[in-house]
């Protein structure tokens, strides 16, 4: 990236993106749940499309001096109405097949409130079997009722760690590392003072929503892992994304600025459509090599 990217409308603001923001919390919360018994086709689409996506790459700034870490990036999990705890189950238990180092859970793990998660905890236990653990950094979702501190005391119970403007020193091999996470861009609070005060800059940043990338390279971040924008959720063959979530045209993928790199997932679930189309749901696996 040049740095210079800028979509014409900023998708964070304007009365399109409040009025968007207002009917997910309302379509979510108030409406699906009463429709599920009718027409919830999401399950379907999520166990014949799900796939992982694999990537190996070398960040400039990190630690010279730890192994090949291999990274489990899972975003949008949007528990909730349009998933089923026993699907959620088997894909987690094939993920944890591949045996990850650690796992980073990139925000938006409910769709509407709390209690979203409580039928889906035993099926997300198994990822704190991670030898690093299982990390968490909150996103637009995991804030609409207001109550996240619920959500980061239902996820502690089975041992996933969630990070708000927090840093930890992680042992890797004979080297150690430092991760993050920031608060959500759009309903949280970030602080990057906080975020870099006891550790200094994190080398691994979890970071919801991709527009922090410019942000955590200004602040010597090596590697961020996002979410938010679903890929578009729907998206034409070669096409942009019908509805575009970054400012900074980073949709998925793999971005690099500087020394920086991004990684953005298209996540697991679905918001306001039980649906996607040319924007498949993921999750990326990430085998990062130290530099020379």
């Amino acid at each position: 990236m040049t740095g210079k990217e800028r979509r014409w409308l900023n998708p964070r603001k304007g009365i399109v993106k409040v009025a968007e923001r207002k009917m997910d919390l309302v379509v979510s919360r108030f409406l699906y749940p009463h429709m599920l018994r009718v027409w919830n086709p999401y399950s379907w689409l999520l166990e014949r499309r799900f796939a992982v996506a694999e990537i190996s790459i070398s960040p400039a700034g990190w630690p010279k001096k730890i192994p090949r870490l291999k990274v489990l990036l899972l975003t949008d999990i949007h528990a909730g109405i349009f998933l089923k705890p026993a699907l959620l189950s088997d894909i987690i238990g094939s993920l944890m097949e591949l045996q990850p180092d650690l796992v980073a859970v990139a925000g938006d793990i409910v769709t509407g409130q709390p209690s979203d998660l409580d039928r889906f905890l035993p099926a997300l236990a198994p990822l704190a079997r991670a030898s690093l653990g299982a990390w968490f950094c909150y996103g637009n979702h995991d804030y609409y009722s207001g109550d996240p501190d619920t959500i980061r005391r239902n996820l502690s119970s089975i041992g996933i760690t969630t990070l708000k403007n927090e840093s930890v020193v992680l042992t890797h091999g004979n080297g150690s590392l430092v991760l993050g996470g920031i608060d959500d861009r759009i309903l949280g609070k970030p602080d990057w003072d906080q975020l870099v005060s006891e550790h200094g800059s994190p080398h691994l940043l979890l970071a919801h929503h991709p527009d922090f990338f410019y942000e955590a390279e200004s602040n010597g971040v090596a590697l961020t892992l996002s979410g938010h924008t679903h890929g578009g959720q729907i998206r034409f063959p070669h096409g942009e994304p019908l509805v575009r979530q970054s400012q900074f045209y980073l949709d998925e993928g793999a971005y690099a600025y500087h020394s920086s790199l991004l990684i953005v997932s298209r996540g697991l679930g679905s918001v306001v459509l039980p649906w996607r189309f040319g924007a498949d749901p993921e999750a990326v696996l990430i085998d990062i090599i130290p530099p020379k």
